[in-house]
């Protein structure tokens, strides 16, 4: 849910490890409709099965018809 409206989109949750191989981070992606979340802003919120994230960045990917969303758990 951004804005009000529910869309649809895949939510993955990619583990990275860090730190010289100490730190296991997760990073949060959703990909989705360019036309439908392509032009979300920095530091929005949106909602994804009652979680709330925060944009950190949008990048279209092959054709461009699709984006992914990099977002950060709040």
């Amino acid at each position: 849910v951004y804005s009000g409206t529910t869309y649809k989109g895949i939510l993955d949750q990619p583990d990275e490890i860090v730190a010289d191989d100490r730190v296991l981070t997760t990073d949060y992606q959703l990909t989705a409709k360019t036309s439908d979340l392509g032009a979300i802003l920095y530091d929005s919120t949106l909602t994804v099965d009652s979680v709330s994230y925060k944009v950190r960045s949008v990048r279209k990917i092959d054709d461009g018809s699709l984006c992914i969303v990099s977002l950060m758990k709040v």
